[in-house]
């Protein structure tokens, strides 16, 4: 019994996924975790909703194609332990995603769900990124959604490099790159076609920056991502003398344009 909690402080060394655990996960989910580590659902049961926190971009499982039907793999009893524990508080809510991201990535826990796909730094090609530097330049890789439907959660990520240190062919979005600079400022405004409907700030911890949204935390009307609509984000990172500004953008889809 005292390796689980080892095990899963090594698993948050090895993939920390930066969302606002508390608005992103439901209730249900915990109560599933709680009714399966008590053999009161089924492991599918408790898999849907491992396979909905994938589908939210709460946990980041890439697109794999599914293999042929097997039967339910058995799922070891510490596993049910953690849930359990997860489900009356006594880990946290990034300790318990962690654990069950590397459980699915090393196939103990079998589901049938991918994240929505990010692109690379030019998202369309009808839509150029454009870019503007003063001083010494800041190198900014972006990774985002280009296209998000009505009522999911839109994600940009950041890194940030040392421009005169980072090697200028063929950059990657790599965050155990070399070079990525801590304490950069990150400004970001997010407007549709009639204009300004969010701002965010803050600063990159190990080069990296997250920016997430959902429709209902902007100011615009209603509730949802605009069908058709054209967003775009405004990014600017600055350092003492460095500053970089980049756009991205992504279109509001319906969900019956996925895939």
């Amino acid at each position: 019994m005292h390796k689980i909690p080892f095990l899963i402080i090594i698993l948050i060394g090895i993939s920390f996924i930066p969302f606002s655990f508390s608005e992103g996960i439901p209730e249900w989910v915990k109560n599933n975790a709680s009714w399966w580590s008590e053999r009161q659902i089924s492991q599918t049961e408790f898999t849907n909703g491992l396979e909905f926190l994938i589908t939210e971009g709460i946990i980041y499982i890439p697109h794999a194609e599914p293999g042929p039907p097997v039967p339910d793999k058995i799922i070891p009893d510490w596993v049910r332990n953690n849930a359990g524990w997860w489900a009356e508080n006594k880990i946290s809510d990034p300790e318990f995603i962690n654990a069950m991201k590397y459980l699915i990535e090393v196939g103990i826990i079998e589901v049938d769900a991918s994240s929505p796909e990010l692109t690379k730094e030019k998202t369309m090609d009808e839509i150029p990124e454009t870019s503007t530097e003063t001083g010494v330049p800041l190198m900014v890789l972006l990774q985002g959604y280009d296209t998000v439907t009505p009522e999911k959660r839109f994600v940009l990520d950041l890194l940030v490099f040392d421009a005169e240190m980072y090697p200028q062919a063929s950059p990657t979005f790599n965050r155990g790159a070399d070079y990525k600079i801590d304490g950069a400022n990150v400004e970001i405004e997010l407007h549709n076609e009639e204009g300004l409907i969010h701002t965010f700030s803050g600063t990159t911890k190990d080069g990296f920056f997250r920016y997430q949204i959902l429709a209902r935390e902007t100011t615009q009307d209603g509730t949802l991502w605009m069908i058709n609509n054209l967003y775009t984000v405004n990014i600017r990172v600055s350092l003492d003398d460095q500053t970089t500004e980049k756009i991205h953008q992504f279109w509001g889809i319906s969900n019956y344009d996925k895939g």
